[in-house]
């Protein structure tokens, strides 16, 4: 009988690889909020793989990227912990796109961590990603040694995730489960309600608006016999943005809120009442009291 394996597998790349929707393939579940627009993940979000023989806690981490302001720092915080502190082993997220210098910089950053990397070549369905596969094993292999290891896979489709779960397997410590087998995240409800709204503000807002929201759920309450009542708040950066996010006549944020209500309804498998409200606090992303009180909320 082999011995029971668990640990943290960190999941990291540029912006947009595709991280979250491999996250949640591996998981079968949804978990992490799903865009085509870059740095929708903002915090790192932890998921858990229970199978026979094994426990694997994956992190989602936000892209890496170069801080603007101060809120990016917390996010780049996040990420490095990831690599530093919490991974057993460290899952490195490529495109099948030329091989660039910022990916040597990082390939010889992770090399230099110590720590087990698998590198995976992502969208490999798509024209011409196998001449790009061939190219970034080359580039990987000189900058991380000749046995690196290098799979190519389509997390949205699903190809080759049961090889990707057999390699992390591997490499992943003997030990006891670190959680319930029936769990499959350490992050509370209300996390979720949040990241569920700003998924819509995602699908529903264009430019920037976005990018300026903070979702905060204020109030959480289970009523026995009664809907739950979830009130949340939406937090941008100006007046001009309430506006938008509000529209005319309200009609913006009660779209926003009966998408995100059905949403939230299909991931507690219960039925709510949703309330929100848009909230402007100028500059809100430069100022760390602030970040650290809401995202301090939601962990």
């Amino acid at each position: 009988m082999h011995p029971f394996k668990s640990g943290y597998v960190s999941i990291i790349g540029w912006p947009n690889v595709g991280k979250s929707t491999l996250l949640n393939a591996l998981l079968g579940s949804k978990l992490s909020i799903v865009s085509p627009r870059p740095q929708t993940t903002r915090e790192s979000i932890r998921g858990i793989l229970n199978e026979p023989g094994f426990q694997m806690i994956f992190v989602d981490t936000p892209g890496w990227l170069s801080p603007q302001d101060v809120f990016q720092s917390f996010m780049k915080r996040a990420i490095v912990r990831s690599i530093y502190d919490d991974a057993d082993v460290l899952l490195w997220m490529l495109e099948p796109k030329p091989f660039n210098e910022e990916d040597a910089l990082f390939a010889n950053k992770l090399k230099k961590s110590g720590k087990p990397v698998v590198v995976i070549v992502n969208k490999m369905d798509l024209a011409g990603s196998s001449h790009h596969f061939d190219r970034i094993k080359s580039e990987i292999q000189t900058h991380m040694g000749p046995d690196a290891v290098l799979l190519p896979i389509a997390a949205k489709q699903g190809a080759g995730l049961t090889e990707l779960k057999s390699l992390l397997v591997t490499r992943l410590p003997e030990g006891p489960a670190f959680f319930p087998a029936d769990q499959i995240t350490d992050r509370w409800e209300r996390f979720y309600v949040a990241e569920l709204i700003r998924e819509q503000i995602f699908k529903k807002y264009q430019e920037e608006v976005p990018h300026a929201c903070l979702v905060t759920v204020d109030e959480f309450s289970e009523r026995p016999g009664r809907k739950d009542h979830i009130r949340a708040s939406i937090v941008v950066e100006s007046e001009s943005q309430k506006k938008i996010m509000i529209g005319a006549h309200a009609r913006a944020i009660k779209d926003l809120g009966q998408a995100a209500r059905k949403e939230i309804e299909a991931q507690l498998n219960r039925p709510i009442y949703l309330e929100l409200e848009v909230k402007v606090k100028k500059n809100w992303r430069q100022d760390p009291a602030f970040l650290k009180l809401a995202l301090g909320q939601s962990a």
